[in-house]
C-alpha cells in the first residue's frame, strides 16, 4: 500500500483528544514552527497533529510518498543520551518499549514509506548534535553508535544496523521551556511580515492557527477517503495559504464608522453613543487578542449571516440580530450596553 491507504487503514495506537486553549503546548509550538518553516520552502506539505505521534508530515500533501514522525519530549534539565533512549522501563516485571523501540514501531506499521523517525526536545543529544538543528543518528562516534544498535537489537528481532538506523533523528529544538509561547509568537510575526507585510498583529493569528492545529488534533472522525482524512487531520499549503488571505483582507478593510453612519436611522443622541461604542470596540478588539475574541467573532458573524437575506437596510439587521447577538456580547464584554451591542453588529457586518 502506498502512503495515502496506509494513513487511512494503519489504525492509530492512541487518540489525541486535544481541545482549543489560549495557550500554545510545547509540541503544538514546535509543529507550528515546522509548519511555517515548510511553508517558507514552497513545500506542498501535510503536517498532522496527534495522529499516530505527536507531529506528522507527508512530503507532498497531494500525492505523499514518504511520512515523517515526530516525537516531542521535553525536558526541565539535562541532555539526553542513547542510554536513556534505548532504556526499557519495568512495569510489573514486564519491560517495556523505550522511546526508541516505539519510534521504530512506526517503521514497522508504515514500513517503506517511512522516511524519517524524529525525537524533538528542548534539551540536545550529545552523542549526536549540540547546537540547534537536526541530525541522524548515523553521526554519532562509530563506538557510541554501536551502543545504541546493540539496544535496539536485543529490543527488536530484525534491526538492521545499516537499514534502520539511518531512519533515525534527534531534534535539538530552539525553543526553551521558559518562553517557548513568546518565540513561536515571534517567529509567527515574522512569517506574517514576510508574506503578508508589517503592521499584521501576530497574536490573534497565532492564536487562531493554535486552536485549528488543536482542532485537528482530536479524535478522527469516520472518514473513507484520503480527502476527507487531510480536511480532518492534516494542515496543507492550501489552508495556510487560505488563511493567510484571510487575516490581509481582515486587516486591510478594518471599517471606518463614517461608512456606516449614513445609513443608520435613529436619532442624533443614540447614534453618537453607537459611534462612541464602536470606537470602545476596537480598542476592546486590539487589547484581547486570544481565542475566546476568534471565537465570540465567529459566532456573531454566524447569527449576522443567517438574517442578511430578509434584510432592507442595516437597520433591519439591528431589529433582527439585537437581541441574538446580545447574549453573546455580554458574555465576551459583560455589562456592556445596547449600545455596544449595536456597534458591534455594525462592525462585523461591515467587514
Amino acid at each position: 500500500m502506498g502512503v495515502k491507504d496506509d494513513l487511512l487503514e494503519v489504525p492509530e495506537r492512541e487518540d489525541g483528544g486535544q481541545t482549543a486553549y489560549d495557550r500554545f503546548d510545547y509540541q503544538t509550538a514546535w509543529g507550528l514552527a515546522r509548519l511555517i518553516e515548510l511553508h517558507d520552502h514552497e513545500k506542498n506539505y501535510g503536517v498532522a497533529f496527534e495522529f499516530h505521534d505527536d507531529i506528522v508530515t507527508l512530503d507532498d500533501a497531494d500525492t505523499p510518498t514518504k511520512v515523517s514522525f515526530y516525537q516531542v519530549k521535553t525536558r526541565k534539565s539535562g541532555s539526553w543520551s542513547f542510554a536513556k533512549i534505548t532504556s526499557r522501563p519495568v512495569v510489573n516485571k514486564e519491560k517495556k518499549s523505550s522511546f526508541a523501540g516505539k519510534m521504530f514501531d512506526h517503521f514497522v506499521r508504515f514500513g517503506a514509506t517511512v522516511e524519517k523517525l524524529v525525537l524533538v526536545s528542548n534539551q540536545p543529544l550529545p552523542e549526536v548534535i549540540v547546537v540547534h538543528g537536526e541530525k541522524c543518528f548515523s553521526a554519532a562516534a562509530e563506538t557510541k553508535l554501536k551502543k545504541f544498535v546493540s539496544s535496539m537489537a536485543t529490543e527488536i528481532v530484525g534491526f538492521d544496523e545499516v537499514e534502520h538506523t539511518k531512519l533515525f533523528f534527534f531534534a535539538f529544538s530552539e525553543l526553551n521551556l521558559t518562553n517557548y509561547e513568546q518565540t513561536i509568537i515571534g517567529k509567527i510575526a515574522d512569517f506574517l511580515e514576510r508574506h503578508i507585510g508589517p503592521h499584521v498583529p501576530p497574536k490573534p493569528f497565532a492564536l487562531a492557527l493554535n486552536n485549528e492545529c488543536r482542532h485537528r488534533a482530536k479524535s478522527l472522525a469516520d472518514v473513507t477517503s484520503f480527502e476527507e482524512l487531510k480536511g480532518s487531520k492534516f494542515v496543507t499549503r492550501s489552508d495556510m495559504n487560505k488563511w493567510l488571505a484571510h487575516v490581509k483582507d481582515q486587516h486591510d478593510r478594518r471599517p471606518e464608522w463614517s461608512s456606516v453612519l449614513p445609513e443608520l436611522d435613529m436619532p442624533f443622541p443614540q447614534r453618537t453613543k453607537v459611534g462612541r461604542a464602536w470606537r470602545d470596540y476596537e480598542v476592546a478588539l486590539r487589547s484581547r487578542p486570544n481565542a475566546a475574541t476568534i471565537a465570540f467573532i465567529d459566532r456573531v458573524r454566524k447569527i449576522l449571516n443567517e438574517s442578511l437575506d430578509a434584510a432592507l437596510s442595516i437597520n433591519d439587521v439591528l431589529k433582527a440580530c439585537t437581541s441574538k447577538v446580545r447574549p453573546v456580547v455580554q458574555t465576551w464584554k459583560p455589562g456592556c450596553d445596547d449600545f455596544f451591542v449595536m456597534a458591534v453588529i455594525l462592525y462585523e457586518l461591515q467587514r
